[in-house]
């Protein structure tokens, strides 16, 4: 007597729901792990001593005292936002260096924050000085 032993056809196609599954879970996490800021680029200029620019530049030294958006210059107070006042001192000396000085304490977010106000403003020459002790 001959037994049926069962043996089916064997289905060779591959399940592919759990690499549906995993390829939205990465997309998921991609998409909740990354932040979509625009980046830019902010050119400061060097100390070194280049052999086409042997002139010297007057230095205007820009102190940051807190994170209010209120920095001095030669002694007198100049908020972050008066853009006239900005272009007045850009405009005095548009080849000079302004240098940024910076308090102790003094978030860096404030610091690239003025440094990129004087670059749409039009300074060329932006440089970082240190931190005040």
């Amino acid at each position: 007597m001959l037994l049926d032993q069962g043996v089916g056809k064997r289905s060779k196609r591959i399940n592919i729901t759990p690499l549906i599954d995993i390829v939205f879970i990465l997309l998921l996490f991609f998409m909740l792990s990354s932040n979509f800021q625009h980046w830019r680029q902010i050119d400061l200029s060097s100390a070194e001593k280049t052999e086409e620019n042997t002139e010297k530049k007057t230095v205007r030294l820009l102190r940051i005292l807190d994170d209010q958006g209120v920095f001095t210059v030669d002694g007198k107070s100049i908020a972050r936002g008066d853009q006239i006042a900005m272009q007045r001192l850009i405009h005095e000396e548009p080849e000079a260096v302004f240098a940024i000085e910076a308090a102790e304490g003094v978030q860096t977010q404030s610091v690239i924050s003025l440094l990129d106000s004087l670059k749409q403003q039009g300074a060329k020459h932006v440089s970082l000085a240190g931190v005040l002790p």
